[in-house]
C-alpha cells in the first residue's frame, strides 16, 4: 500500500480526484501496444523484460501533472517512486508518433556504454524499454501560450512508469536470451515476461473522445522532449492485486472529497 501513503502523505487525494482523462480508449491501447512492441524487439534483446499494462491511478497521476501546463518533470515522482516522459507539440495529439519520436532515440543511445551520443536526448527511449517498469499511465492536456513554447496553444502530453529506476548509473535492461531471466512470472510472451495476473487486455474497446478542442497547427511546429524524472526501483505489484489497489486509491479519494 505504499501508494495509498505517499499520495495522501503529498496532499494528492484531491487533486487528483478532478482530475480527468483526455486520452481515448483507443490512444490508450496504442500507447501500450507500442511500448510492448518496441520493449519485444530491442537490440541486443533482453533477458528479461516486462510487459507492461495500463494503470489508471498512473493516469491519474500524469493528468493532474499535465494539467499545470508546466513542460517540466512532476516533482514528486522520486516520493512517489515512478518514472515519467513529457512530450509537448503545437500539433493535434498523435499517440503512434510520439512512440516513435521516444523509440526513435535509440539510434542515439549506445547500449554497451549506457551513454547518448554528445547533444541528444536517449532518456525517453530509455524509459520506455527500462525492463522492470511493468504498468504505465499517460494524459494529454491542452494548454494556452507560454513564454517557453510561443503564442500558440499545444498539447502536453505525460507518461508515468512504475516502478522507476536509476536511468544515469544502470542499463534499462540485461541484455541475454528472450525471457532467460523471467524468474518470478511463469510466462513468456513475445519475448517478454508475463504473470499470469497481467495476461489479457489492459484497456477497454473505443469509446468517444474527451480532448475539449484540437490543437492549431502552425506552419512549422515545434517540439519539445524531456528528459525523464526516476526514483528509487521497487518491487511492482500485478495485475489484480494492483488493480484492486487503484480502485482503493480511487474510491479513498472520492470519500475524502464528500
Amino acid at each position: 500500500m505504499y501508494w495509498s501513503v505517499a499520495l495522501q502523505s503529498t496532499g494528492l487525494w484531491v487533486v487528483l480526484s478532478l482530475a480527468a482523462g483526455h486520452l481515448t480508449e483507443q490512444e490508450k491501447s496504442t500507447i501500450v501496444d507500442m511500448h510492448n512492441e518496441f520493449r519485444s524487439k530491442v537490440q541486443p534483446s533482453a533477458a528479461f523484460m516486462h510487459k507492461v499494462v495500463w494503470d489508471e491511478t498512473l493516469s491519474l497521476v500524469a493528468e493532474n501533472h499535465s494539467a499545470k501546463c508546466i513542460v517540466d518533470h512532476n516533482p514528486l515522482l522520486k516520493e512517489l517512486r515512478m518514472g515519467e516522459n513529457i512530450y509537448s507539440d503545437h500539433e493535434p495529439f498523435d499517440a503512434a508518433k510520439t512512440m516513435m519520436e521516444w523509440f526513435g532515440e535509440h539510434e542515439d543511445y549506445n547500449f554497451e556504454t549506457n551513454n547518448c551520443d554528445e547533444d541528444r536526448i536517449c532518456d525517453n527511449y530509455i524509459q520506455m524499454v527500462w525492463a522492470k517498469s511493468s504498468r504505465i499511465g499517460c494524459a494529454a492536456h491542452f494548454c494556452d501560450p507560454t513564454e517557453n513554447l510561443g503564442p500558440e496553444k499545444f498539447t502536453l502530453f505525460v507518461c508515468n512508469y512504475y516502478p522507476s529506476g536509476d536511468i544515469k548509473t544502470q542499463k534499462p535492461y540485461e541484455s541475454g536470451a528472450p525471457c532467460s531471466k523471467c524468474t518470478n512470472t511463469p510466462a513468456c510472451e513475445d519475448n517478454m515476461c508475463v504473470a499470469d495476473d497481467t495476461k489479457g487486455p489492459t484497456v477497454s474497446p473505443e469509446r468517444p473522445r474527451m480532448t475539449t478542442e484540437p490543437a492549431a497547427v502552425p506552419e512549422e511546429p515545434t517540439h519539445k522532449q524531456v528528459k525523464i524524472v526516476t526514483g528509487v526501483e521497487s518491487k511492482p505489484n500485478h495485475g489484480s492485486k494492483m488493480d484492486s489497489i487503484s480502485a482503493l486509491l480511487l474510491m479513498l479519494v472520492w470519500l475524502l472529497v464528500l
